[in-house]
């Protein structure tokens, strides 16, 4: 796939992952294909409206945001009555496969905090700009490098707020990873996030998520009703 509006001619390569939203692809540059890229394809005739405005605001916001621990932006384009957007590729995958590839042998703790450290730079960058991500979570976290690096990634569901003080309503996100006040259908801010990265720093800590259930309901009410387990890490 290659579109003249592009600096660079990209090549398909695999496909990465594929959802609702549609398909991500492994790509080169064409000229050098050494150089590999991540692709997100989203087919804008056969998505609702709404999906169209969060791909379309994803693209928008990579392209602001510079930041050693959020997922790079290449370029994007529209070819075939496709939204493509293109990133940095990260070779280690995302932190929920990595998780589950240890087969409930720990990480250790050196690992944890560099992790825990390089998440908070990325979501301070964001909160700096009032920006909120809305879906911290394992798959959103990608890692990168021989020492994989940890770098936060989809900004489909980010909110800039028009000020600092300024929360948001929308309910969103992923249930596992959400706030007990959107749950409650409150106004929440960036603390909800946090929230979401706390839950990540259990799930790396313990390869278990703090809240579980089989339904929903049950799930809502461990998150609003039940204990918070805080973790410390010296």
């Amino acid at each position: 796939m290659a579109a003249a509006a592009s600096p660079i001619e990209f090549e398909l390569e695999k496909t990465l992952g594929e959802g609702a939203f549609g398909k991500v692809f492994l790509c080169c540059d064409k000229t050098d294909k050494t150089q590999k890229y991540a692709m997100k394809v989203i087919d804008l005739s056969k998505s609702p409206q709404e999906e169209r405005e969060a791909a379309e605001r994803e693209a928008r916001l990579l392209s602001d945001f510079k930041h050693e621990n959020i997922i790079a932006y290449i370029d994007s384009f529209q070819e075939k009555g496709a939204l493509c957007i293109v990133t940095e590729f990260c070779d280690g995958g995302d932190l929920s496969e990595y998780i589950e590839k240890r087969s409930g042998r720990p990480f250790n703790e050196d690992q944890i905090v560099n992790w825990f450290r390089q998440i908070c730079s990325g979501l301070q960058y964001l909160h700096a700009r009032n920006c909120l991500h809305r879906d911290i979570k394992t798959q959103n976290v990608f890692l990168t490098g021989p020492k994989k690096t940890a770098k936060l990634g989809d900004l489909g569901l980010a909110k800039v707020l028009e000020r600092p003080n300024a929360k948001a309503v929308t309910f969103c996100g992923s249930p596992y990873y959400m706030s007990p006040e959107i749950f409650a259908c409150k106004p929440y801010d960036s603390k909800s996030d946090i929230w979401a990265l706390g839950v990540i720093i259990y799930e790396m800590s313990t390869l278990e998520r703090p809240f579980d259930a089989m339904l929903m309901q049950q799930l809502v009410f461990k998150i609003v009703h039940g204990e918070v387990i805080i973790l410390f890490i010296v």
